[in-house]
């Protein structure tokens, strides 16, 4: 068992007094704010562009491993500065230019950009990669623009939402597989502007290079250990090896399931605010109730987790 994760189960979010034990017990270099008791936290350190020490970093790791998600406020960084500490917890996907826009300078930078002429398209809960053979390990946001009011983004902890399955769902799915499809979501009508002119040989190269894939339903988190649910409505197809009518009841009840407030944290995006979740144990869903003011975003993609055991 490695040291973070030691610490990481020696440290239970049903902590009566979680604040107090999140800093006297576990931080010394960062401080971190519980937004709900499932999932969410606030960090303040240091300027993310300074180079931290390595107990930073760690610091910061294990935040992630309990809290899923966490939010930094006031950090105005550059695109190189950005990656410079993204990549300091795993190895970095370097953009496609396909759905998103890529930035000169930054080749792991993938610009998210919504306006008058650009309607936000990706209001729906979902998980990054998990149409990947490999999924990513985790995705960080950067906010450079952000509307006078909307553009909250939703977390919602697939943590939480496998535990408060009854005893028979949880049975149920505990040797069960689905198909995950990036077309499901990017063939389909709200994604038509990914595909117009020559962006279309890009999108098709996408597609080609993602074909459906199966993965567990419920997976066991290679740092913690604990089961997260793992469907999307937007990626998942069908649950494999079940009859139709079947498959679409089960997933239709688990995606109204992982929809339940309990298990989200809804976050206010400020200038240069940084979003950082863990896509193992997390889904996220950007509200698009801005249009048609600006929301300017720069995202990366950290594949492998460097700190855990996902090596």
């Amino acid at each position: 068992m490695s040291k973070i994760t030691k610490r990481c189960r020696e440290a239970p979010s049903s902590c009566k007094n979680i604040r107090m034990f999140e800093q006297s017990e576990i931080y010394k270099h960062i401080v971190v704010d519980p937004i709900t008791p499932v999932i969410g936290a606030e960090v303040t350190c240091a300027n993310l562009a300074q180079v931290p020490l390595p107990e930073v970093i760690q610091e910061i790791h294990l935040a992630l491993m309990r809290h899923q998600v966490l939010f930094f406020h006031n950090q105005d960084i550059t695109p190189v500065e950005f990656a410079a500490w993204a990549g300091q917890f795993g190895r970095l996907r370097r953009a496609r230019r396909a759905a998103f826009e890529l930035l000169e300078g930054a080749p792991e930078v993938a610009v998210i950009v919504n306006d008058k002429s650009r309607p936000p398209n990706v209001n729906h809960f979902h998980p990054d990669g998990i149409f990947r053979k490999q999924p990513e390990f985790a995705s960080i946001l950067h906010s450079k623009e952000v509307p006078e009011y909307g553009g909250d983004t939703v977390f919602v902890s697939m943590t939480a939402a496998y535990e408060s399955l009854s005893t028979d769902m949880k049975s149920y799915l505990a040797s069960k597989s689905a198909t995950q499809d990036f077309m499901k979501l990017h063939g389909s009508a709200v994604k038509a502007r990914s595909w117009k002119g020559e962006n279309a040989v890009r999108m098709k190269l996408m597609a080609k290079d993602h074909p459906p894939i199966s993965h567990p339903i419920v997976r066991k988190h290679p740092v913690t250990g604990l089961p997260s649910l793992y469907v999307s409505e937007s990626f998942t197809t069908c649950i494999d090896k079940v009859p139709v009518d079947e498959s679409d009841a089960k997933l239709l009840e688990l995606y109204r399931h992982y929809e339940r407030p309990e298990f989200q944290c809804r976050f206010r995006w400020r200038p240069n605010s940084i979003a950082f979740w863990d896509n193992r144990a997390t889904l996220h869903y950007a509200v698009a109730d801005y249009w048609p003011q600006k929301r300017l975003m720069h995202r990366l993609t950290i594949e492998t987790d460097a700190l855990g055991s996902d090596v």
